[in-house]
């Protein structure tokens, strides 16, 4: 790389790196989880109201 090449990259890494094949694999891995966390939250708050409506049909 040139100077003048390296003079025109962006200052910060962060730049590069959101261009990056990187942070698209990042993004899927961080949307999984985020996926996962959701549905376990999703299913505590089924078992939750099923333990409710089971608590008040008594």
């Amino acid at each position: 790389m040139s100077l003048s090449e390296a003079l025109n990259q962006p200052i910060s890494f962060e730049a590069f790196y959101y261009e990056s094949p990187t942070w698209e694999q990042r993004k899927k891995v961080l949307k999984a989880e985020a996926e996962k966390h959701n549905t376990l939250i999703k299913i505590g708050n089924a078992i939750i109201k099923g333990l409710g409506n089971i608590a008040n049909s008594h």
